[in-house]
């Protein structure tokens, strides 16, 4: 028993680094800006100094290109996921809307990739 709660608790353990390791949405705006430009995106990033439905700031992402890399993502920053989620279930209908920790983002699939990985 106590070797299995041993091998239990190791597998829970690497499974919780690998989370943290594995990719995911930026932090935090200036984050999220450096990721897309990185990319060869166009960047605006913005905070609000005044909070509507918990949206602290955000960015808007374009990329042109004659090949299939071109894309762009429009992405909000909230104070808290409960503010996202309640943003995210309200526009959830629209095509291509995602959600990911604080961020609500939309846009095409290669941007939302570039966003997101």
């Amino acid at each position: 028993m106590k070797r299995f709660l041993k091998s239990l608790s190791l597998g829970l353990v690497v499974a919780f680094v690998g989370v943290l390791l594995c990719a995911c949405a930026p932090a935090n705006t200036e984050k999220a800006e450096a990721k897309m430009k990185e990319a060869g995106y166009a960047v605006v990033a913005y905070e609000k100094e005044t909070e509507e439905e918990g949206i602290v700031g955000g960015i808007s992402a374009t990329k042109i290109s004659l090949t299939d890399e071109s894309g762009h993502i429009t992405a909000l920053l909230f104070d808290s996921m409960k503010s996202a989620n309640a943003y995210y279930e309200k526009h959830e209908n629209n095509e291509n809307i995602g959600k990911s920790g604080k961020w609500v983002y939309w846009g095409t699939e290669n941007a939302i990739e570039v966003f997101k990985g």
